[in-house]
């Protein structure tokens, strides 16, 4: 599957809104795996109980690919090999449009009225491309 990210609109929202929420850090990351739980209570014992790391984790891995939104080459590889890594996590393909939600509310969350519906509307686009990429990298026979 290629990836492509075309809408400079999209990649201007995200990062817009990105450079924005990004300084909150490990507080923004608390806040998404707060919103993940709730969305998606199954998820929480994927993780244990210091979820430190984690939210590092989720903002390097986020502020890597606002960095590189723009540059599929780079950006693919890293999506696919994400996406294997989280099956040993035991991430399953069912389980993404709940990231994706989560990640949307905590912007719009962390943002307020600076996050609008077209820049949810970007986000959804962009995640939606990654994501199913890295399912199709990782689940190869469940892939749409």
């Amino acid at each position: 599957m290629k990836m492509t990210i075309e809408r400079q609109d999209d990649i201007a929202r995200i990062r817009r809104s990105w450079a924005r929420v990004a300084a909150g850090g490990d507080v923004v990351a608390r806040l998404f795996y707060i919103r993940l739980f709730e969305i998606s209570p199954q998820t929480r014992a994927m993780f244990g109980t210091g979820m430190s790391d984690q939210a590092r984790k989720l903002m390097q891995t986020l502020n890597w690919i606002v960095d590189h939104v723009d540059q599929p080459a780079a950006l693919a590889p890293e999506a696919r090999a994400l996406a294997v890594r989280h099956v040993s996590y035991g991430v399953r393909p069912d389980q993404y449009p709940a990231v994706g939600q989560a990640l949307i509310d905590t912007l719009s969350a962390s943002l307020g009225d600076d996050f609008n519906e077209k820049d949810a509307a970007a986000w959804g686009r962009v995640y939606g491309t990654l994501s199913a990429l890295m399912i199709a990298a990782a689940y190869p026979d469940e892939a749409q």
